[in-house]
């Protein structure tokens, strides 16, 4: 069965930016609490793929067209599931506990995020 396209809505397209906006921002307190425990390695790649989460927010954002087609709530609800393993995750190196384990789930939350955004991103 075909999957059906719709049309995201204003509050959708919010709705998607701000939940990417949260988990870079998510993705640079990683970073901080990485550097402050004298973990640059770590804290540099979650800084790169931090980067190319804020490249692909910033084409969403500079985006002029009127509407965007696709899933909006699918991709919604990826985002919502991808903030809450992000945060804590983000929670857990804080207290530095199984911080390499965690900077590799980051590393890959930060990942499935982008490849939300590049879906949305492609059917604008």
């Amino acid at each position: 069965m075909e999957e059906e396209q719709m049309a995201f809505e204003q509050k959708q397209k919010e709705q998607v930016i701000e939940s990417l906006m949260a988990e870079h921002r998510q993705g640079q307190i990683a970073e901080i609490n990485l550097r402050l425990q004298g973990k640059p390695d770590e804290a540099e790649k979650v800084w790169q793929r931090n980067s190319l989460l804020s490249a692909e927010i910033d084409i969403l954002i500079g985006q002029l067209m009127d509407e965007w087609l696709g899933n909006a709530e699918r991709a919604i609800k990826g985002l919502a599931k991808i903030s809450a393993k992000l945060e804590a995750a983000v929670a857990e190196i804080k207290k530095q506990i199984n911080v390499a384990q965690n900077v590799v789930k980051i590393i890959g939350l930060l990942d499935d995020a982008v490849a939300i955004a590049k879906k949305v991103a492609a059917v604008l």
